[in-house]
């Protein structure tokens, strides 16, 4: 059902009643207006008829006389090349006198044709290419042998020749044309059908008479051109037709162009009928009209595609020949002056009506418009639109200013509950969740001060929070005084007192109860709470109880409002419903934080234990996971402390921050999967233990077998001197050599190419073994030997040596597939590990090989790939980015993808900085000793220059200041002491880097 406003509907009531009556009298006026106008209708009608009977009388009449004279013409009957020109003359004064003569022609029984064409046409000059000098054309046909010979010459006015049109090809024989055939069948005058004529475009008909000498025959064009534009003329309305068609319905004038002939000039030259698709939808039921016409006049009223058409048809006759004349008017047209003095009259009875309508809806607009106001309001509420303050509404009935205080006061309690649902939906930190909640509901419901219990044990306790507004409290045991809500430690036992007991037993129950008490029967808690209310000696107060209960229907806790009893009591059972609505919302709100905060207390527990397990791995390394993360930290806060340079637009929010510490606890989770030698392998040798120990006891051998040497030259009876002597020169040589080995496998110095080249020649010193290598080794081992068969005992092999077995292969394992797949930059060597003694001896720095340091520096695509696989959302996405990124370079030649400065988030850029500060003064790496700050603030300015660490970050990270709190709790105090920190600032990358965008973060 349509719903109307008051004023609206009132004056629509009384416009109705006034329209109607004035509808009565138009539709009277417009009856008689319309009858008197068909009258004038057919009068004009007739005079139409008129007219047109009479232009076609002069035209048809006229060519009727021209043509009979020119069959009887002697010249014309007996064609002679000498008279062509005086017949040719009276032509042209014909056609001159003649506008509507198009062409004038003859055609005789042998075949040959003469016609003279007047060019007035814009068309036919176009089409025959006329020069602006050419006032007629020429064309003549003679059957002369097998070929006729056409010609066509362009001849001014005086007849003269001034040009030729060449048609080669052309084939034209006048006795196969209808008017030559139709008139030589009959004596008298012929009238063709309509055509369009080929050369003019124009359409047209052709009177035509057989020459008395029965030779030939003479013909007229005649164009209807003028015949249409009288037509045309004619029009009464913009959309009357008017047709003169012959009785069969071939169409000689209309006053539509498309109807009277709807075929261009260069088509193919052919007749149409009048009901071709091209014509206007009238003109068919026009021309049927005509077709059954007879001799008298008659009138119909015709419906077209939904539109009434008045229409007459009269006889039309001029000399032997009859056609019929059709108008039809539109009855809209026709009636088009009724129609406009019935508009007058409705205009006048509209401005009545208006006035009418406008005064009676004035007068209701005093009552409507505050309902309106009520109505945009409850629409606003429906929609949950708020963002608009509600108007006040004043109204001098007492109903509808009743209304629209209801209606206001339930918008604004509707707008506070949203808002409180969506302060619960967003907040993530139980306290402040518990806080807001008591805030808005003691605001809400008018209470003195409320409280939140949460259940603990099972029940057996309960921890609370407070809210005091605007009051201020002495400190007791209970309650410490301060005004604004506070998260209480406090636990309250369901069996310590009688109020606390009466508290427990109502939260217990389904529905909202109430525990009345006077404030001298508290528990000391609550005394605190409610100290400082201005409470009479005989005044109660009440405790609502609104039990909070969560997903699983269980008890959690309870929403507790206080509020005076009596006179002063504002708290309603409508304020309290309120409340126990937002209770189930605030129940699973903080169930809900509740739970995310453990969840994540559990996240930080499993990030810290997977650090602190992969810093349990080694003992050189040990810390490095939890001391980056500080490091870092501190960097980050000083860049979102900056208020001038590059960093002054950088900002974390709490998400962002929060993957800022997931990325440096984990930055180094990968090295997990490295194995622990390798990243305590504090010797060349080292693998497992220390294979230094295996070739010292090579070179005891030797040192034995030297020994053996020298007895057995004194048992067989030589010189006990001179061998004594040849036997301590070989211990001292073994024992350099030895010294040399064990120098070269600490790996504190370059290895120069002199001293690789004496240790191949120790290594090429022989020593004798008579024991199986295979014996008591693992399947692994076993499987690196191959399928080498075991050489025969004793047998001889190099001190140090390179063998097949100290190859140790990749195996297949899932992270390597992926890190192939990942793109990393970092080049795999060929082989997992190169244990080879000589290989090892002879590594030029460090004591880490080839394969041994891929397999270290991996442990960042590992730590990149294990990150990706955790199922990270918001910001936590960006932590393998933070992460990965601590060991690239700002000049792109870093790993493991070989990122420029411009591709690293300003985080991953810090955390490089970390890493290489907390790397440079560790004092727990076997294979270096720890540095000093002058000297890592040193190095580190180096790694500014050569683009290594970005210089703004670094820059930032010495001005701040944090690296010497960090120094002073971690670094042994002789690594403590002053550098120069201007002269690292002062230094200048190699090449400019773009400036730091902190917008990337």
């Amino acid at each position: 059902m349509a719903r109307r406003r008051l004023d609206t509907h009132l004056a629509l009531v009384f416009g109705v009643t006034i329209t109607l009556a004035l509808a009565g009298i138009i539709v009277v006026v417009n009856n008689r207006a319309a009858a008197i106008v068909e009258d004038a209708t057919t009068a004009l009608f007739a005079s139409m008829a008129g007219e047109s009977r009479s232009h076609i009388d002069k035209n048809f009449n006229t060519l009727d006389v021209l043509v009979q004279v020119f069959a009887a013409d002697p010249q014309l009957n007996a064609p002679d090349e000498a008279a062509r020109m005086s017949v040719l003359d009276r032509f042209r004064t014909v056609m001159d006198s003649l506008p509507f003569t198009s062409a004038i022609y003859v055609g005789y029984t042998n075949g040959d044709f003469l016609l003279l064409r007047h060019l007035t046409s814009d068309v036919a000059r176009r089409n025959l290419q006329a020069g602006e000098d050419a006032a007629y054309l020429l064309q003549v046909v003679e059957q002369d042998g097998p070929t006729p010979q056409a010609s066509f010459t362009f001849l001014d006015g005086a007849l003269r020749k001034v040009g030729e049109l060449q048609r080669p090809g052309f084939s034209f024989d006048p006795r196969q044309r209808p008017w030559f055939i139709e008139a030589m069948s009959v004596s008298e005058p012929i009238l063709t059908r309509p055509y369009r004529f080929f050369a003019t475009a124009e359409s047209g008909v052709t009177i035509a008479q057989q020459l008395e000498s029965g030779r030939g025959v003479i013909g007229i064009d005649l164009s209807l051109a003028d015949l249409s534009s009288e037509l045309r003329r004619m029009k009464s309305t913009p959309s009357t037709e008017i047709v003169i068609a012959d009785q069969a319905g071939w169409v000689l004038a209309a006053s539509n162009p498309v109807a009277a002939l709807p075929q261009s000039f260069d088509g193919p030259p052919r007749r149409s009928s009048g009901a071709s698709a091209a014509m206007p939808d009238i003109v068919p039921d026009m021309l049927r009209a005509v077709r059954g016409s007879g001799t008298e006049d008659h009138s119909a009223i015709v419906r077209e595609r939904g539109q009434s058409w008045m229409m007459h048809v009269a006889p039309l006759r001029s000399g032997p020949w009859t056609f019929a004349m059709a108008v039809a008017m539109p009855h809209d047209e026709i009636i088009a002056g009724v129609r406009r003095l019935v508009a007058t009259l409705g205009w006048i009875s509209l401005a009545f009506i208006l006035f009418v309508v406008v005064a009676i809806r004035l007068t209701a607009r005093a009552v409507s418009r505050p309902l309106m106001a009520i109505a945009g309001e409850a629409e606003a509420m429906q929609a949950f639109n708020f963002r608009d303050e509600p108007g006040v509404v004043r109204s001098s009935v007492a109903e509808i200013d009743t209304l629209s205080r209801a209606i206001r006061n339930a918008r604004l309690t509707i707008q506070r509950f949203i808002e409180i649902g969506r302060t619960l939906a967003a907040e993530r930190d139980p306290e402040r969740l518990m806080q807001r909640l008591l805030t808005e509901t003691t605001n809400l419901t008018g209470a003195e001060a409320g409280l939140i219990l949460l259940s603990e044990d099972s029940g057996k306790s309960y921890s609370a929070v407070v809210y005091r507004p605007d009051a201020v409290v002495a400190p007791d045991e209970g309650y410490d005084g301060e005004t604004e809500m506070q998260t209480r430690a406090q636990r309250l036992d369901a069996g310590a007192g009688s109020f606390a007991r009466r508290l427990v037993n109502a939260l217990q129950r389904s529905s909202v109860s109430h525990v009345d008490v006077k404030p001298a029967e508290q528990d000391p808690f609550f005394a605190g709470l409610t100290a400082g209310l201005p409470l009479k000696p005989d005044e109660l107060l009440r405790y609502s109880v609104i039990p909070l209960r969560n997903r699983g229907n269980e008890t959690m806790g309870a929403l507790v409002l206080i509020n005076r009893v009596g006179e002063h009591e504002t708290v309603s059972d409508d304020s309290l419903d309120l409340a126990r609505a937002l209770s189930g919302n605030a129940a699973v709100a903080i169930e809900t934080t509740l739970l995310l905060k453990s969840r994540k207390a559990l996240l930080d527990a499993v990030i810290r234990m997977i650090a602190q397990a992969t810093d349990a791995k080694s003992p050189y390394t040990n810390g490095h996971c939890q001391r980056v993360p500080i490091l870092t930290h501190a960097l980050v806060q000083a860049a979102c402390e900056a208020r001038e340079g590059p960093s002054a637009d950088f900002h974390l929010s709490p998400d962002e921050w929060e993957a800022v510490d997931v990325a440096a606890w984990l930055h180094d989770c990968g090295k997990l999967t490295t194995a622990e030698y390798v990243i305590d392998k504090a010797t060349k040798l080292e693998t497992i233990w220390n294979r230094i120990h295996e070739v010292r006891m090579r070179f005891e051998l030797l040192k034995a077998k030297a020994d053996t040497e020298y007895w057995k030259g004194v048992a067989e009876g030589g010189d006990a001197a001179g061998l004594r002597a040849a036997r301590d020169a070989t211990w001292r040589e073994l024992d350099e050599e030895f010294a040399f080995v064990a120098d070269c496998n600490l790996g504190g110095e370059f290895m120069e190419p002199a001293k690789i080249e004496r240790l191949k020649r120790i290594a090429a010193r022989r020593w004798t073994r008579t024991l199986d290598d295979r014996l008591g080794i693992s399947t692994g081992e076993s499987q690196r030997f191959g399928d080498a068969p075991a050489p025969t005992l004793p047998v001889e092999e190099p001190l140090l040596a390179d063998k097949p077995q100290h190859i140790v292969p990749h195996f297949r394992n899932e992270l390597d597939e992926q890190e192939r797949k990942a793109g990393f930059a970092m080049k795999r060597p060929a082989v997992r590990l190169d244990l080879g003694e000589l290989h090892n001896l002879s590594i030029p720095r460090g004591t880490l090989t080839e394969e041994e340091r891929y397999e270290i520096n991996r442990h960042v695509t590992r730590s990149i790939l294990m990150l990706e696989a955790l199922p990270l959302s918001g910001a936590l996405t960006k932590v393998p980015e933070f992460a990965g990124g601590h060991h690239e370079r700002m000049d792109g030649k870093g790993y493991p993808r070989g990122l420029t400065r411009d591709q690293m988030s300003p985080v991953a850029r810090m955390m490089a900085i970390a890493d290489v500060f907390e790397a440079l003064t560790a004092g727990d790496r076997p294979y270096k000793k720890a540095k000093t700050l002058s000297e890592a603030i040193a190095i580190m300015g180096a790694m500014k220059r050569d683009n290594h660490l970005d210089p703004e970050l670094l820059d930032l990270f010495l001005t701040c200041g944090h690296w010497r709190d960090y120094a002073r709790r971690y670094l042994r105090p002789e690594q403590i002491d002053e550098p120069d920190i201007a002269a690292v600032l002062a230094i200048r990358p190699n090449a400019r880097t773009a400036p730091l965008d902190m917008a990337s973060a």
